[in-house]
């Protein structure tokens, strides 16, 4: 979602995040909250990834992944084989 949302603005379908939220019929603060997302390692992302988009389970969610953002890459990690564990 993240990507996808980040995408709409770059490729000017909406000029900035509060015209993305108004067309979106979000808060501004939500898109914010979705987009920070992206600031989680590169790697760390790629690999969440790969669990598939929509997920059959709510394990993983924004609400989970947002304190990571600002995390260290290993914190990061941890949070990812964690992750790993309770989808096996």
């Amino acid at each position: 979602m993240a990507k996808k949302y980040k995408q709409m603005i770059d490729n000017g379908q909406v000029k900035n995040q509060p015209e993305l939220a108004r067309k979106l019929g979000i808060s501004r603060v939500r898109i914010h909250q979705i987009l920070s997302l992206l600031k989680l390692d590169s790697f760390i992302v790629k690999e969440l990834e790969k669990f598939g988009d929509p997920l059959k389970s709510t394990i993983i969610t924004e609400h989970i992944l947002r304190p990571y953002v600002n995390k260290s890459i290993q914190e990061q990690k941890a949070l990812l084989n964690f992750l790993k564990t309770l989808l096996k």
